[in-house]
């Protein structure tokens, strides 16, 4: 019979000598000095240790390399979410006086947020343009930044990476993409000399709906600006526990994007041929090849399409006759989405965005992809009775 003794020491060397198959989830606050010369020499930068998860952790690590390896950057920072990731990233690289450019549909938070810094001192000036080369004419003498998706959010439009890059770094202007939509990937905008590149990790990186996440992709010298600022001070850090959930979607992206990729083909060829469908909105359809080609290695799943002759009515019908899409915010999981641009009261805004009441939203989940035609098919019959 083993003694009580013997037991503790088997079971302190098991956890000594084990190598998990899985990152793990370092689930701490604070990490211990190991006395206090290391102690000194970490506070005098002498050495690096993990101290406080706000500011570090060996599962925040992890996925940072990773994810920086797959967008091709030097470094990275991840967030508690997609917003604490935009708004720590424009925080610490603009000061007041500065201007700053928003470009087409961008999400609708980020756009608020930067017209919200106006208080403070801060300009912005939002634009929609059909090329590129229409975002240099709103430049202004203190553009700090230009900030924009592409594909873009709702109409998924593609702007010339290079042309924007060439022409800001001639001005030293930072240039920003949020490239959620894409993933790592489908698109690598630093290859093509854009600064910064921002992900909601709670999308497809995620890719199970159950992690609120975000990350900030640079060189060394702007991730270090992020980290002092953005990172430490506004305190927006992701959890191990979420950074550990967004590792184990990293592992099936590219299974997942592949498939997706042929459902969204398959929909879109519906969509086309139905008489209810006025307009889709994808990089599939309506974006110049010669875009698509240079800087897309794939398409994602999430597209836009406007119903015909839409009202309240039919829009309401169509919605609630979908069974076997969900009606929810964000994307990026198994479950297939849909989601209106119109919440019943909100015309004038959708006027400003350039978008019709009849404007849908849809995530292309992983569902088999008849059902979800059948789907459609059946909304659509219910919305024109």
């Amino acid at each position: 019979m083993l003694d009580q003794e013997n037991i503790c020491l088997s079971v302190e060397k098991t956890q000594r000598e084990y190598k998990s198959v899985a990152p793990e989830i370092v689930q701490t606050s604070s990490f211990q000095f190991d006395d206090f010369q290391h102690y000194v020499d970490v506070n005098m930068n002498k050495k690096s240790a993990y101290t406080y998860t706000r500011g570090e952790n060996p599962t925040l690590t992890i996925l940072e390399e990773k994810l920086a390896q797959l967008e091709k950057g030097e470094c990275a920072k991840v967030f508690a979410s997609g917003m604490g990731a935009i708004s720590a990233t424009i925080l610490s690289l603009v000061q007041q006086k500065d201007h700053i450019v928003i470009v087409n549909t961008v999400y609708g938070s980020t756009v608020k947020f930067i017209q919200n810094l106006e208080r403070f001192g801060v300009e912005s000036t939002k634009i929609d343009v059909s090329s590129t080369e229409d975002i240099f004419a709103f430049v202004k003498e203190n553009t700090k930044m230009i900030y924009f998706e592409s594909p873009s959010s709702q109409k998924f439009e593609m702007l010339d990476l290079e042309m924007i890059s060439q022409f800001a770094k001639q001005r030293n202007i930072i240039t920003v993409i949020d490239n959620t939509w894409a993933t790592p990937l489908f698109q690598n905008p630093l290859v093509h000399g854009i600064d910064i590149v921002i992900h909601s990790c709670s999308k497809y990186i995620g890719g199970h709906s159950d992690l609120v996440g975000g990350i900030v992709i640079s060189n060394q010298k702007y991730i270090h600006e992020i980290n002092e600022f953005g990172q430490i001070f506004l305190g927006a850090t992701m959890s191990p526990m979420n950074a550990w959930l967004a590792l184990r979607g990293l592992r099936t992206l590219p299974v997942r994007l592949k498939s997706q990729e042929q459902s969204v083909k398959q929909v879109i060829q519906f969509l086309q041929q139905s008489p209810y469908v006025k307009k889709i909105y994808h990089p599939m359809v309506h974006t110049s090849t010669d875009l698509t080609d240079k800087y897309l290695k794939g398409y994602g799943s999430l597209l836009s399409f406007v119903l015909k002759d839409a009202t309240p009515d039919v829009i309401e019908r169509f919605v609630d006759s979908l069974k076997h899409f969900t009606l929810a915010y964000s994307w990026g999981g198994f479950e297939s989405l849909v989601m209106p641009v119109w919440k019943g009261s909100n015309e004038e805004e959708l006027k400003k965005r350039g978008l019709d009441i009849g404007h849908i939203r849809m995530y292309i989940g992983l569902e088999e992809v008849e059902l979800l035609i059948e789907d459609l098919q059946n909304a659509f019959n219910h919305a024109y009775q």
